[in-house]
C-alpha cells in the first residue's frame, strides 16, 4: 500500500499513523533546504497575503530573473514555466526557431520529461522506443538518440538540419554518470560550429551540485539552460534561460510561450527566498551537501557490503544514485545490469525500517540532513538487509526512526 504523508520538516516526514521516515526522496529533488525551510515558508506566506495570481506582470518576476543571471553563466535571459517538461519543450521550440531547423539529439539514459518527442523509456532506454503506452510515435520522428561521452556518435548525427543537443550536464538519472574528460567542452564546440544550440538539462543538478548548477562546477556554457526542481525548493517553477539573441524569439513573439501560472508571484516569491538563502551561505551549504551525500553514499555501502543486497552507489554534491549491482557502475551500459528489483526490495525494507527512498535509485540530501540522520540510515540500513534475508521486507509500520 502506498505510504501517505500528512506532515514533514527539516529532513523528516511523518505518515497517516503517526510514523517518522527520514527523507532521502526530497519530492523528487525540489526540497534542497529541506521540508518547510523558515525562509521559503515567510516568503510564502508573504505573497499570499499580496495575491496568489495576478495572470499579469509582477516586480517578482523581474527580480527572480535577475537572480537567475546573477548565479547561472548561460542565464543572459530567462523566462518561466511550472514544470520541467514544459521547459523543455520551450527550449527545444526557441532552438528550433532561432536556426530554422528541426532535428533534435538526445542522448540514452538522459531524462527530459514525459513529452512524446523526447520520452524514450529513459527508465533503462536502449533504443528509440517510447516510453509510454499512448505515445504518438510520430512525434519523435525529429529525435535522434546516440550514446553519451562518444564524440564520434555525436559527430556522426550532426548536420545542417539538427536545431539543437539537448544533454544532462551530470546524467543523474541515468545513474549520476559524469562525462567523460574533456567530453562537455569538445561536445559544445562541435554542436556551435555545427551552427547548433547547445541546451543543458539542468533541472535536476541546477542550484544543487553548485549554486550555478553543473556548468559553473564542471566550467562549461551551454546555449540555453532549463532548470526546475530545487529552483522552487518545493513550489512548482520551472525556467529556460540563455543567450539574448536565442531569447528574442521568445521577445519579439515568433516562439508561443503562453501557460495560465506561468511566473506565479507566490511560486517566483519561493523561488527568489531559495536563490537568496543559497546566495547567503553558498560556501557552507555546498560543502554541507557535498559531505551528506558522501557520508550517505558510504554509510549505504558499507551497510549492505557482503550481502545478496550490496550496493554500488554514485555520487556528486547533493545528489546520489543507488544500483543493486555486483560490479562498479561506470557507464550507462552497466546501469542496465542492475537489478532493479532488488534495489526495488531494498527500498521497501527501508520504508519499514523508517527511511524513505526512491526505488528508482536516486538519493537526494538537502542541508536540513545531519551526520546524526546517516548514522541512523547506516543502522536502518544493516536492519534492512536482516530484514530481507529473513524475508520480512513489508512491514505496517517503521521499526526505525518513529
Amino acid at each position: 500500500m502506498p505510504i501517505a504523508f500528512t506532515h514533514a520538516n527539516g529532513a523528516a516526514m511523518w505518515d497517516v499513523d503517526g510514523n517518522q521516515y527520514i527523507d532521502y526522496s526530497l519530492a523528487y529533488g525540489p526540497l534542497i533546504l529541506g521540508h518547510n525551510p523558515r525562509r521559503v515558508v515567510d516568503a510564502i506566506e508573504a505573497q499570499v497575503r499580496r495575491g496568489i495570481s495576478f495572470g499579469a506582470n509582477h516586480p517578482l518576476e523581474a527580480q527572480l530573473a535577475e537572480a537567475i543571471c546573477r548565479v547561472v553563466p548561460s542565464a543572459e535571459q530567462c523566462i518561466f514555466s511550472n514544470t520541467g517538461t514544459e521547459a523543455v519543450q520551450v527550449a527545444l521550440r526557441i532552438a528550433r526557431a532561432a536556426t530554422g531547423r528541426t532535428k533534435i539529439v538526445k542522448f540514452l539514459g538522459h531524462y527530459h520529461g514525459w513529452a512524446d518527442n523526447v520520452n524514450l523509456g529513459s527508465y533503462g532506454e536502449t533504443d528509440r522506443t517510447p516510453g509510454s503506452a499512448g505515445q504518438d510515435p510520430g512525434a519523435m520522428a525529429a529525435t535522434i538518440v546516440v550514446g553519451w561521452n562518444d564524440i564520434d556518435a555525436l559527430r556522426e548525427v550532426l548536420d545542417d538540419d539538427t536545431a539543437a543537443v539537448i544533454m544532462e550536464p551530470v546524467n543523474v538519472d541515468g545513474g549520476c554518470l559524469h562525462a567523460s574528460d574533456g567530453y562537455l567542452e569538445e561536445a559544445a564546440g562541435l554542436v556551435r560550429a555545427n551552427g547548433t544550440v547547445l541546451i543543458f538539462d539542468e533541472v535536476i543538478t541546477g542550484f544543487r551540485i553548485s549554486l550555478g548548477g553543473a556548468q559553473a562546477k564542471y566550467a562549461c556554457t551551454p546555449d540555453l539552460t532549463v532548470l526546475g526542481k530545487a529552483l522552487g525548493g518545493g513550489l512548482p517553477i520551472s525556467a529556460v534561460v540563455g543567450r539574448t539573441d536565442l531569447m528574442a524569439v521568445v521577445a519579439d513573439g515568433r516562439v508561443t510561450h503562453a501557460g495560465t501560472h506561468n511566473g506565479n508571484p507566490v511560486t517566483t516569491a519561493a523561488a527568489l527566498a531559495v536563490i537568496s538563502e543559497l546566495e547567503a551561505a553558498t560556501t557552507e551549504i555546498y560543502a554541507h551537501l557535498d559531505v551528506m551525500s558522501t557520508l550517505l553514499a558510504e554509510a549505504l555501502q558499507a551497510a549492505t557490503s557482503g550481502s545478496d543486497h550490496a550496493l554500488n552507489v554514485r555520487r556528486d554534491t547533493g545528489v546520489g544514485h543507488g544500483f543493486q549491482s555486483p560490479s562498479p557502475i561506470l557507464e550507462y551500459g552497466d546501469t542496465l545490469c542492475a537489478s532493479s528489483e532488488r534495489y526495488g526490495a531494498f527500498t521497501a525494507a527501508m520504508l519499514a525500517e523508517g527511511v524513505h527512498l526512491m526505488p528508482k535509485g536516486i538519493l537526494y540530501v538537502s542541508v536540513a540532513h545531519t551526520e546524526g540522520d546517516i548514522t541512523r540510515t547506516y543502522e536502518a540500513a544493516r536492519r534492512a538487509i536482516r530484514r530481507l534475508h529473513d524475508g520480512r521486507q513489508h512491514s505496517s509500520s517503521p521499526a526505525a526512526g518513529s
